[in-house]
This record gives structure tokens, sequence and C-alpha cells, in this order.
């Protein structure tokens, strides 16, 4: 059976407050990576210069994906206001949940 329209948006929204973890955690090992780097007198600075580069990336990312999430978030509330379905939308409410108190704590 194909997923339904509240499945796909509900998953969706998952996925980017999952991801928002994973990038978190990028973060902080790529920020103890570089501080590493920077402590060792040896490292070449071309090295140096190219991890801090991907530390910059990681942290321009973020916002870009705190937009995504209140989007997919907003699209869920909206979808969910017409839904005439006969499916529980208890995960649809936890998940828009989720994505606000992620939101919330940024």
């Amino acid at each position: 059976m194909a997923p339904t329209q509240l499945d796909i948006k509900i998953k969706a929204l998952k996925r980017l407050t999952k991801e928002e973890g994973y990038y978190q955690q990028e973060l902080k090992d790529q920020e103890a990576h570089v501080a590493k780097l920077k402590e060792d007198k040896l490292v070449d600075p071309y090295d140096l210069k190219k991890q801090e580069e991907v530390l910059d990336d990681t942290k321009r990312l973020l916002p870009t994906l705190y937009k995504k999430i209140g989007e997919f978030k907003e699209d869920l509330a909206q979808f969910l206001e017409t839904y005439q379905g006969t499916e529980d939308i208890g995960d649809a409410e936890s998940a828009i949940i989720s994505a606000q108190e992620l939101l919330a704590s940024k």
C-alpha cells in the first residue's frame, strides 16, 4: 500500500528534525577537531584551513535547516486543519510538537 499524504508529511518532518540532531553532533565533533588541530604546532596550515571551512559549512547549513523544519511543520499543520481521513493523527501532532520545541530551543 502506498503511503498517504499524511504519512509523507509526517515522515518528512521527522526526517528533518532527526537530521538536525546529526548536524548538531557533527558541529560539536568538528569544533573539537579544529580546536585539537589549532593546539598542534606541527599541523599543516592548509589542513587547518580546510577543516575550518568544513566547520563553517556546517554552521551555515543550520539556519537553512531550521527554516525548512518550520516550513514543513506549518505545511503539516495546515494539512491537518482540512484533513478528513480516518488515519490516526497522533503521530502528526507529536511531530509538530517536537518541531516546535526544537525551533523554540534555537
